[in-house]
């Protein structure tokens, strides 16, 4: 396999999935239309020419842990490129992404936390590890032997723990970390601008970059999350629209204007 530079990187099994990546570089291609794009999948997808590789395997997927496994399996090791961006097929861009891949100038994988998932890790001697997951639904890599070694870790450990429980609850996102705890690889935590999962609250300070979560009005939610884009904020999900910081407000200068009168005022 030739190793590219850098590029996106999909692992999709199943129709609905595959089609699901077909949209998401659809968005991409708008943001960024020079941007490298590949895919591993087990059928071909419907809009082959959004992507540079497709990396077909014969391999069939029927539930959602062997969907994970598949993902787990494949997204470090057939990524055609040094710097990889991996993604989730639910994921929508909406900002240009490219400047992402210089933190692999100095990090070697970075991912955002996932404070919803509440699966903590599990030490090797059995202790519960109070640490929240990562979310593996956006993960900046890049190829060298620390990674290599991380990726088959992370492997190894969600395997294993499939062998023992087929109907296991946790995803495959307790085991990465589980796997980090003992990487040599360097970890760098994502902000949330990056991988903006709009179902739950989110604080952002800069345009999102990367919207990942199911909608059916996407549009809208990314036209609501960057309406201030470079403002302190926070996006409520039942609201559909950004609370933002405004610490210099109306109240607030009362406030300021009452306190230096009262500090004029002759004491009684």
């Amino acid at each position: 396999m030739t190793i590219e530079n850098y590029g996106v990187f999909y692992v999709a099994a199943g129709k609905k999935y595959v089609d699901e990546a077909c949209t998401s570089a659809q968005s991409l291609k708008k943001i960024n239309p020079y941007l490298k794009i590949s895919i591993a999948c087990n059928q071909q997808p419907k809009t082959p020419d959004l992507f540079d590789n497709i990396i077909v395997i014969d391999e069939s997927v029927t539930c959602r842990n062997e969907g994970l496994l598949f993902k787990t399996k494949y997204l470090y090791t057939l990524s055609p490129y040094e710097k990889t961006l991996f993604v989730d097929t639910d994921t929508y861009f909406i900002g240009d992404i490219k400047s992402g891949f210089a933190i692999l100038d100095y990090f070697d994988v970075s991912m955002t936390l996932d404070p919803p998932d509440t699966y903590y890790p599990v030490s090797s001697d059995g202790e519960k590890i109070y640490c929240k997951p990562v979310n593996t639904g956006v993960i900046f890599y890049r190829k060298n032997e620390a990674n290599d070694r991380l990726f088959q870790e992370w492997l190894k450990i969600y395997s294993e723990k499939l062998s023992q429980n087929s109907q296991l609850r946790q995803s495959d996102q307790t085991s990465c970390t589980e796997a980090l705890m003992s990487s040599e690889s360097r970890f760098y935590p994502l902000s949330s601008e990056w991988n903006t999962r709009f179902c739950f609250i989110n604080t952002l300070q800069e345009p999102v970059k990367i919207l990942h979560a199911y909608s059916s009005n996407i549009e809208k939610i990314a036209e609501g999350v960057n309406l201030e884009p470079n403002k302190l904020r926070a996006w409520v999900p039942h609201l559909r629209r950004c609370i933002v910081f405004r610490p210099y407000t109306w109240r607030h200068r009362l406030g300021k204007i009452r306190d230096t009168v009262v500090k004029w005022l002759p004491s009684s």
